[in-house]
């Protein structure tokens, strides 16, 4: 889509062209790999424009490295020599700054690959994790340090059935590990511990065709070598989630030739991904955001109006909230003497760089092109602002936020557009001059007996004392403004929130 953007001087944001860029830059990819799956594998990153080299130990690697675009680690076929081999290859893609993709197969099933991943993991080097729903969680349960370490697994040979809550454990996942993670099933779900997105899987006969799993990760490898050019356009989260949109809409085309025949399907899914293009890859919503609810749990709202105007105050107050564990910044510039024009553009810019060091979702209130013009994770937008559809095909997979006050207003709103909202005024409130009558915490519960299935938050007066009443009224979190932005200590007063709905929720 053609945009003019007001902040960016005239300047057209040009199509997205991934697979152009992918296959003009012919990326290496090692593959450290699995016995069964190597020509599959091959033969796939020859399809896709990539280039193909399979390695079986150190001495072959050093001289190999240099020229690399990624390296691909997937432990199918595991033995002890392996896990060293696999050690000293992430210490040489580290030396050599090539990103590492882990493809963890059937660690859910057994105790040893298990504690390889884990040890491969602990070396902070990994740029991607990618496996099956199983698999990520097994992960996830084992590391997680609100869970009792229990590398006891249960699974079935290397498959992985659909796993509730996939989308919150690749979030935390992602977050804990420091790296983006991807797990797949029915649905995928990738997250780069700040955005978290969901895939359509291609077509369950993928699932019958052995190397199908696997080549997704060298695939994925690849696609590491496109990220540049776009990442002023896109966030990790979501340019992965178009290499998982693309490997899925393969899957789909290939079906449409081949019919649901496991041997013609390979075949046919080595064309379709040779041919399918950009023009296809964007024609669609093929990708969805997601909120989980721990994005939202400790949102601050501010803009200079809240901190005298002064910008460096606001910085340094965002910066301390970010450390001290806010999970969600709205940047809310409004009222008499606030910014606009070119300098709300560059405070805009030096936010977007506070919270994207600490993974802190941002979101710009009210103003779509700003949002667009700094690659915001997201905007929020008010009853009386422009409408959510309209707003959804500007920002296209951004997150989409929404004020609701009343079940009137739930009824008249097209939800289907948003992903979260935020319901309030829960108490009186001084930071908004115009907001409405306080309708308390049980307004949540009421809108959500109604219909709202929306992670929501709760906003407007909201302190230490009184935030708790609203997280048991169902809420995921709670926006605040002067708690925070008025505090002693930012810092502090962010930790006491996170701390707060962490033993609530």
């Amino acid at each position: 889509m053609t945009y003019e953007n007001p902040y960016m001087n005239g300047q057209i944001l040009p199509d997205l062209n991934i697979l152009e860029i992918l296959r003009q830059r012919n990326p290496l990819v090692i593959c450290i790999t699995n016995d069964v799956v190597r020509t599959f594998t091959a033969n796939g990153l020859l399809a896709i424009g990539a280039s193909p080299v399979m390695s079986e130990c150190s001495e072959d690697l050093k001289n190999l490295i240099v020229h690399a675009s990624a390296l691909l680690i997937n432990i199918g076929t595991l033995t002890p020599d392996k896990v060293s081999y696999y050690k000293d290859a992430i210490a040489l893609a580290k030396k050599h700054e090539v990103p590492i993709v882990l493809d963890p197969v059937g660690c859910h099933a057994g105790a040893y690959r298990l504690s390889v991943v884990l040890d491969l993991i602990k070396t902070g080097n990994i740029s991607l994790l990618r496996g099956n729903q199983s698999e990520i969680k097994a992960i996830y349960d084992a590391l997680s340090p609100n869970n009792q370490a229990d590398i006891s697994t249960t699974g079935k040979g290397v498959d992985g059935g659909q796993v509730e809550d996939s989308a919150v454990i690749a979030y935390r996942l992602a977050r804990l590990i420091n790296c983006p993670v991807v797990a797949t099933s029915e649905e995928d779900y990738v997250s780069d511990g700040t955005r978290v997105f969901a895939v359509p899987h291609g077509h369950p006969i993928m699932t019958a065709v052995t190397g199908t799993g696997c080549l997704l990760g060298a695939v994925l490898a690849a696609f590491f070598s496109a990220y540049y050019p776009c990442k002023n356009r896109l966030s990790m989260g979501e340019f992965l989630a178009y290499a998982l949109a693309y490997y899925g809409l393969a899957g789909e085309s290939a079906v449409q030739v081949s019919g649901v025949k496991p041997g013609s399907f390979s075949t046919a899914f080595m064309d379709s991904l040779y041919t399918l293009d950009d023009a296809v890859l964007m024609s669609e919503n093929h990708i969805r955001p997601v909120v989980v609810p721990d994005q939202l749990q400790v949102y601050f709202i501010s803009g200079t109006q809240d901190v005298e105007l002064n910008e460096n105050r606001l910085l340094s107050i965002v910066e301390d909230a970010c450390r001290g564990g806010v999970t969600c910044f709205q940047f809310r510039e409004k009222g008499e003497g606030t910014l606009d024009g070119q300098q709300k553009l560059e405070l805009a810019q030096q936010l977007q760089h506070i919270c994207a060091k600490y993974n802190v979702l941002y979101i710009i209130n009210d103003d779509v092109d700003l949002a667009m013009a700094v690659n915001a994770d997201g905007v929020h937008v008010g009853q009386e602002d422009m409408r959510l559809e309209e707003v959804r095909n500007v920002v296209d997979h951004k997150v989409v936020g929404i004020s609701i006050h009343s079940v009137e207003e739930l009824h008249n709103t097209d939800v289907i557009y948003a992903d979260c909202v935020g319901v309030g005024p829960m108490y009186a409130t001084s930071s908004k001059p115009d907001a409405q009558v306080p309708c308390g915490p049980n307004r949540i519960t009421e809108l959500q007996a109604e219909g709202l299935t929306l992670p929501c938050v709760g906003i407007g007066g909201i302190t230490l004392d009184n935030a708790k009443p609203i997280l048991q009224a169902g809420a995921c979190g709670v926006a605040v403004i002067s708690a925070i932005a008025h505090a002693e200590s930012p810092y502090e007063a962010a930790q006491q929130f996170k701390t707060l709905v962490d033993r609530t929720v």
